[in-house]
C-alpha cells in the first residue's frame, strides 16, 4: 500500500465575499513570526495572558493578507504583500493566478500605507513596476512622508530602508501615482478612510454599493489576540504610537457602533468579519463562509 504524502500546505488561499454590487476577496500573502517584544505600551504579562487565552502561539504569526476588489468597472489591488522578504511570505502572485488574475488585469492599487509588508510587491527585484498597466493610489502625507530627506535622516538603519523601498515603489509608478486626501473618492464606490498614526498617511478604504459597506484597513490592528483585547497595545514600528492608538480605538468604537463589516491586512485569513465589544476591549466575529457568493 502506497503511503500517501503528508499535506505540506493549504489549498486555497483565496476567499471572496461581496459587498451590493462589488466583490472582495482577500488574498493570503503569507505569514511570518514578530516577537512580543515588538509590542508596546503595555504590560509584557497582560501581553502574553490576551495572546496566550486566545490559543495563539509565541512568537506570534502575523498574517499578511491583500484584497482584490472587483466592481462592474474595474479591478483593483488594496496592498501587494511582503514578496521577496522571508520564504513564508510573497504568495499574493500564485494566489492571484489560482483565480485566473495576472498583474496585467490590475488596473489601481490602493495603498493602506508603505511600509515594506504592505509595498514591497510593488517591484520585481530591479526595482521594476510589476503591475504594468495599474495606477497607484496613496495618500499624499503617505508620500510627503516617504519622500522626506529630514524624516530619512533621522531615522534608524532598519527604517532607511523602508524609505529607500518606499521611493522604489514610487518612482516605479511615477506617471501613473494618484495622490487622495480628505474623504476623496478615487474610484466610485470606494473612499479614502483616514486612519494615521501607524504611519502619517495611513488609510483605510470603505467600500460601499447599494445599502452595503465594508472597511478595508492595513494596520489599524497588526495582532488580533493582543491588540483587540488590549487596544492601547501599540507596535515598535508605529511611527507614532500615542497617535495610532488613538486611531485604533476610535475605529474599532465605530465599526462596532455601525456593525460594519471590516477586512484587515493582518487580520487572520480570510479575515472578513465584525468586531464585537468583549469585556474592556474588543473581539473578532469571522463571517460564516459560504460556497457561493
Amino acid at each position: 500500500m502506497t503511503k500517501r504524502a503528508r499535506p505540506t500546505a493549504q489549498p486555497s488561499a483565496v476567499s471572496h465575499t461581496t459587498v451590493g454590487d462589488v466583490v472582495v476577496s482577500a488574498v493570503n500573502d503569507g505569514v511570518f513570526n514578530i516577537s512580543l517584544d515588538d509590542i508596546v505600551g503595555v504590560p509584557r504579562n497582560d501581553i502574553e495572558a490576551a495572546q496566550t487565552s486566545d490559543f495563539r502561539p509565541i512568537p506570534p504569526l502575523l498574517t499578511v493578507n491583500s484584497f482584490l476588489i472587483q466592481t462592474p468597472e474595474r479591478l483593483l489591488l488594496v496592498d501587494t504583500g511582503f514578496i521577496g522578504e522571508f520564504p513564508t511570505v510573497g504568495r499574493l502572485l500564485p494566489n492571484l493566478a489560482s483565480i485566473g488574475v495576472a498583474p496585467s488585469d490590475i488596473d489601481a492599487i490602493l495603498m493602506t500605507h508603505m511600509h515594506p509588508d504592505h509595498e514591497a510587491g510593488l517591484t520585481d527585484e530591479n526595482g521594476k513596476a510589476i503591475y504594468p498597466n495599474a495606477e497607484l493610489i496613496v495618500h499624499e502625507d503617505e508620500v510627503s512622508f516617504w519622500m522626506d530627506e529630514g524624516a530619512y535622516s533621522r531615522a534608524s538603519e532598519t527604517v532607511q530602508g523602508y524609505f529607500r523601498l518606499a521611493r522604489t515603489g514610487l518612482a516605479a509608478y511615477e506617471g501613473r501615482t494618484t495622490q487622495v486626501g480628505g474623504d476623496d473618492e478615487p474610484v466610485p464606490g470606494i473612499r479614502v478612510f483616514p486612519t494615521p498614526g501607524h504611519t502619517p498617511g495611513h488609510t483605510a478604504w470603505h467600500v460601499h454599493s447599494g445599502d452595503e459597506s465594508m472597511l478595508i484597513w492595513g494596520d489599524v490592528v497588526h495582532l488580533p489576540g493582543i491588540q483587540l483585547a488590549l487596544p492601547d497595545a501599540g507596535v515598535a514600528f508605529d511611527i507614532d504610537s500615542n497617535a495610532a492608538a488613538v486611531t485604533r480605538k476610535r475605529v474599532l468604537d465605530q465599526v462596532t457602533s455601525d456593525r460594519m463589516r471590516v477586512a484587515g491586512v493582518h487580520l487572520d485569513h480570510p479575515s472578513v468579519g465584525r468586531i464585537v465589544r468583549k469585556g474592556n476591549g474588543y473581539g473578532f466575529l469571522p463571517e460564516v463562509w459560504q460556497p457561493t457568493l
